[in-house]
């Protein structure tokens, strides 16, 4: 089959880093990768998300991608480390060439070498993550400002996303959001990952971020599978004539007819001191020192510094003491300057300002028996409870209302799941609709939507298998939302939650 698809491929790199992508395909002998989206419920549980991963397996007879061959083509950009997040993108054409998809974009790790034996030729292998390796790690922090304006502005969790990316260095042509459908009062970074806090933030709101195989950083609302052209109708359809393996399973890993939402209101208090040092700073005669000071709550306006500084004869030298200060959603740099021929004491070394107050203070509880459609199936089966908690970003009882009522509508059916093997499609993506009819299987056609995505490539062949979650019972009126430039304002279409 490979051959009467006439598939195509493209690895390309970018060694040094400078926008110029070097093809190297020929060296290219087989290629596989992971994609996939965690449950919704799981991603709150576990508070991260999941890095799409690839690995690449090249012939290196020359040398070419060894670290220690100064001979090889590659070694000024291989040596020492240098390849480490290289950039890199792996495509396919299943038409000859004329129309290349993109199936993974990322950047390189550390590379793998195997020398020549009697049984195996020289290869290096390169594992690859998707773009969100690049900012993982990284630690950003939001100014008390900026922090200031998500509350004034009524941010949602997409405008929210977008800041927070923007931060760590994304370009906003690199991202592909859904609208955000929930407004969060108060968002704030204190050296922390964006991406992180990014999965945190789409958890919180039913969604989902990740980064997709064509390198944009994408949000999925809670209504995306309602909403999105290619959620919505049918992307791929399969046969039995067009399927390698297929099989259904009933899953009871999210199954709940119980789930409790904690939210963590929070408001302006008063104007108060947020912080000053455990002990006075001492500053040696023309010294510049340089403090970081935390504060218990994050901050929603500074109204200045207050401070004295006197020399060891409790003479006064304040006028001799600057101190500047860069302001974060949750601490203050302090670089403080010491311009007198004397050392001195500082004191007091006080920050004013008003405080962000609050905290975990009550919970929403959704059931099948009170708010679901499935009360009667479970009636002798007990109870299965989803507790959501320590989510910083549930922060009112409406947002954790309808969090508990969306995630029961979800999880109060056994979910039908569906394993699928089958020649690839290079333009498959997460959360598109699939179709599978096989009759042997299933009297109606299995119509899902598309949760994860193994993919692999070698001897001519580009195959994937897929997992689908069924499309019924997603959405408790399914197929019935109102939407925005779609449906006329009549009455006749639901609003979501």
């Amino acid at each position: 089959m490979a051959g009467t698809r006439q598939i195509r491929y493209r690895l390309m790199v970018d060694w040094d880093f400078n926008g110029t992508y070097t093809d190297e395909s020929a060296y290219l002998l087989n290629a596989e990768g992971d994609m996939r989206l965690s449950p919704v419920n799981s991603g709150m549980v576990s508070g991260s998300g999941i890095v799409s991963s690839a690995t690449f397996t090249l012939r290196n007879a020359s040398g070419r991608f060894s670290p220690l061959r100064t001979d090889g083509a590659l070694y000024t950009y291989i040596r020492d480390g240098k390849s480490y997040h290289a950039p890199c993108y792996f495509e396919v054409s299943i038409n000859g060439g004329t129309n290349y998809s993109r199936v993974f974009t990322g950047v390189l790790k550390l590379p793998q070498e195997t020398t020549l034996t009697t049984l195996e030729t020289p290869t290096v292998r390169f594992d690859a993550r998707s773009v969100e390796e690049q900012y993982l790690q990284q630690r950003v922090s939001l100014t008390q400002a900026q922090m200031a304006a998500i509350y004034d502005d009524g941010a949602t969790e997409a405008d929210i996303i977008s800041t927070y990316l923007q931060l760590a260095g994304v370009a906003v042509g690199d991202m592909t959001f859904d609208a955000g459908l929930l407004v969060i009062p108060w968002a704030w970074m204190d050296d922390e990952s964006a991406i992180e806090e990014c999965w945190a933030l789409a958890a919180a709101c039913g969604g989902r971020f990740f980064a997709d195989p064509d390198g944009k950083f994408v949000y999925h609302n809670m209504a995306h599978w309602q909403t999105a052209t290619r959620s919505t109708a049918v992307q791929y359809s399969f046969t039995r004539d067009t399927l390698a393996n297929f099989s259904l399973r009933l899953d009871d890993s999210d199954l709940y007819n119980a789930v409790t939402v904690e939210a963590s209101p929070r408001t302006i208090g008063a104007q108060d001191v947020i912080w000053e040092p455990d002990a006075p700073p001492v500053i040696a005669p023309g010294e510049t020192k340089k403090l970081t000071a935390r504060y218990d709550a994050p901050t929603y306006s500074i109204w200045g510094i207050q401070h004295s500084a006197y020399d060891q004869g409790g003479n006064d030298r304040t006028s001799s003491v600057t101190i500047t200060a860069t302001y974060y959603a949750q601490r203050a740099d302090l670089v403080i300057v010491n311009a007198s021929t004397l050392q001195v004491l500082v004191k007091p070394l006080r920050i004013l300002g008003v405080p962000v107050i609050g905290g975990p203070e009550n919970e929403e509880r959704r059931t099948s028996a009170d708010d679901g459609a499935n009360g009667a199936w479970w009636t002798d089966r007990g109870e299965r409870s989803l507790a959501v908690r320590g989510n910083p970003y549930i922060q009112t009882a409406a947002h954790a209302g309808t969090l508990a009522q969306f995630l029961l509508d979800r999880c109060e059916y056994p979910r039908l799941t569906a394993a699928i093997n089958a020649p690839g499609q290079p333009g498959l993506r997460l959360g598109d609709r699939i179709q599978v009819t096989d009759a042997i299987t299933a009297t109606a056609a299995f119509t899902g939507y598309v949760t994860g995505v193994r993919w692999s490539y070698g001897f001519g062949a580009f195959q994937q298998a897929i997992e689908a979650i069924s499309t019924t019972g997603m959405y408790a009126y399914d197929g019935s939302y109102f939407i925005v430039g779609a449906h006329a304002a009549n009455g006749t279409a639901r609003l979501f939650y």
